[in-house]
């Protein structure tokens, strides 16, 4: 019985299944043909001399195959040439199969020339071969017809190699089962479009948003101060409670109460730009998530507002990282300010007058800030 659960992959002492992998063994195979002339002149190299093929790749391997016309050392048959295949990588332990076949003028396979057999290379081990390829009387005399042809003065070695490629580690993938994406943040967005247990009712400008009050004081500790703090009204402690918001839009309350429910922007549908959100929606946006201690969002909006600064939004932008202690969102303008060519138009606007009046000084690293100030 216990061996019968663990083939069926039960953990018995959790009851689990046990977590397993799988990776897949490939090969790739590719030939290459080396001709060779003039062979019965190649017979007098002398032993150990050889003719090289070019480098060919498989398997993202490189090889070459070495004919040796006199052979490949002093053999006691003393008969035959040699033919080796050479492998020219630096990486250790490669698998392969190669079949090395002699084929005359006209394609035809020459008897017994043909050879298997499988081998691991390595650089310090890198050739495989046969001292005993073929006679080298066929290379020296015109064969017959069936043989190399045409007085053996030209062949072709054909080499066919397949290579057994290990599978990457970052292949090996788990097999248990899929996990779904999270469900949590879309199951709360519906809760906060169908209203289901709202207990606070929020007014912004004139609009009715339905909230829960667990949810707002759990994400913001503005909203958890004033719906269960000590100076708490008692009736927001208990049954339905109405929240007045002042000094923001409703269309970005919201956007701030979508995020406060799911930890994301809302669809870009509620933004004017086809691009993306637009400025003044991050701007506002910034300064609720400021407001009510939502420092993620601030985060998020700092960052798409770095992401978007020009000509016409950098006044204000860099106002609002003032007031806001937003760090490096000021970086970001000041060093748009610093560049060649933008800072007069800026200093000459009316926009910039008034937040030199109202902001504490700004060090714009470039020559022109100083001739701008002149002008002003």
């Amino acid at each position: 019985m216990a061996d019968q659960n663990a083939a069926a992959g039960v953990n018995h002492s959790e009851g689990l299944p046990i977590p397993e992998t799988s990776s897949r063994c490939v090969t790739e195979c590719g030939a290459h043909n080396f001709e060779v002339t003039n062979s019965e002149l190649l017979v007098g190299m002398g032993i150990g001399r050889f003719v090289s093929s070019s480098t060919f790749s498989v398997g993202g391997y490189d090889w070459s195959i070495r004919f040796y016309p006199a052979g490949e050392k002093d053999d006691p048959a003393g008969g035959y040439a040699s033919a080796f295949l050479f492998y020219l990588s630096e990486t250790k332990n490669v698998t392969e199969n190669f079949a090395l076949t002699m084929l005359d003028k006209d394609g035809e396979v020459v008897a017994n020339s043909e050879f298997q057999e499988t081998n691991i290379f390595s650089p310090e081990a890198n050739h495989r071969g046969w001292l005993q390829f073929i006679e080298k009387l066929k290379l020296k005399s015109p064969p017959s017809d069936d043989q190399l042809g045409n007085g053996g003065c030209r062949f072709t070695i054909r080499c066919v190699l397949t290579v057994i490629k290990e599978p990457p580690a970052d292949q090996c993938k788990e097999k248990l089962f899929e996990i779904p994406p999270p469900e949590l943040p879309g199951q709360l967005e519906r809760v906060l479009k169908d209203r289901k247990g709202a207990d606070v009712t929020i007014l912004v400008g004139g609009w009715e948003f339905s909230a829960h009050r667990f949810m707002l004081a759990a994400r913001s500790p503005v909203f958890d101060a004033q719906l269960f703090g000590p100076l708490a009204e008692k009736d927001t402690r208990c049954g339905n409670t109405t929240i007045e918001v002042v000094d923001m839009k409703p269309a970005i309350f919201e956007m701030f109460l979508h995020f406060i429910y799911t930890d994301s922007l809302p669809p870009l549908c509620l933004c004017d730009s086809e691009e993306g959100y637009g400025t003044a929606e991050m701007q506002h946006l910034l300064v609720a998530a400021d407001r009510y201690g939502l420092d993620r969002l601030k985060g998020m909006c700092e960052g798409k507002l770095c992401r978007s600064i020009n000509l016409k939004t950098v006044t204000s932008t860099l106002a609002l990282a003032n007031q806001h202690f937003c760090e490096r969102l000021k970086n970001a303008c000041e060093e748009f300010l610093s560049e060649s060519g933008r800072v007069s138009d800026v200093l000459s606007s009316d926009e910039f007058r008034r937040l030199i009046a109202s902001c504490t000084p700004l060090v714009l690293e470039d020559k022109e800030v100083s001739a701008g100030e002149k002008k002003l």
